[in-house]
């Protein structure tokens, strides 16, 4: 079962995520105004019911938050336990998947061991990159992440990935 991140309640249906802090909340917590979302890109002191209010535009709101968020903040919020592992992996996921800098793909593939993330999820997310990414880097650090954190699991993959380069370079 999910807290609300806000009121940490145990949320027994289906829980909502923030679009702008990328949060979990029940209900009665889901709009950003009813959880006091840092994120909330809304202007303070405007009149809401004035037709001169130009609509927030969701990607907008990525890019402030790509801007803000972190992979060192993740850490800092996992480590003060204001966001939970599961959290962070889809933070780091996000990271991974929408960033063309192979840099901060890198420094996200990292986290996951600094973090100690070793759920299904994070199994996913690392053979996602080790199969999928184009940088031959990015793909040996998520090889030596999937291998740290789930030695046995990793050890039926990597062999196949083993085998295919091997088949790839007899051909050439």
């Amino acid at each position: 079962m999910t807290k609300c991140y806000y009121c940490e309640i145990l949320i027994k249906d289906i829980p909502y995520r923030c679009k702008f802090c990328g949060m979990l909340f029940c209900n009665k917590h889901r709009l950003p105004e009813n959880h006091e979302c840092a994120f909330d890109l809304r202007k303070k002191g405007i009149d809401t019911n004035s037709r001169d209010i130009t609509p927030l535009i969701y990607e907008d709101a990525l890019e402030y938050v790509s801007k803000e968020l972190t992979v060192a903040k993740i850490y800092e919020y996992v480590t003060t336990k204001s966001m939970n592992k599961a959290e962070a992996i889809d933070l780091l996921d996000y990271f991974i998947e929408n960033s063309e800098n192979s840099e901060i793909r890198k420094i996200s593939i990292l986290a996951f061991k600094v973090l100690e993330l070793k759920s299904n999820k994070a199994y996913s997310v690392l053979e996602n990159c080790l199969l999928s990414d184009e940088d031959p880097d990015v793909k040996r650090i998520a090889e030596k992440i999937i291998s740290y954190n789930f030695p046995k699991k990793s050890k039926e993959l990597l062999n196949l990935i083993k085998r295919h380069n091997k088949n790839l370079k007899g051909r050439n």
